[in-house]
């Protein structure tokens, strides 16, 4: 479900940023930029949730 949620989120962001950044509208480019920012941040927060709940693991 994580994956699932990582790949949406990422998706996103770059959709959002991409219309941000070709918007003739400076209104419209900065909603998106902004969803491309919360996006951004829910991939980094899934990622940090990820790595914590990995166990440790020593290889030889």
């Amino acid at each position: 479900m994580k994956r699932d949620d990582l790949a949406y989120h990422s998706d996103r962001a770059r959709h959002e940023l991409h219309l941000g950044l070709v918007s003739k509208c400076m209104r419209a480019a900065r909603a998106h930029l902004q969803l491309s920012s919360l996006h951004m941040k829910k991939v980094l927060d899934l990622q940090t949730e990820e790595r914590k709940a990995r166990p440790l693991c020593i290889v030889d």
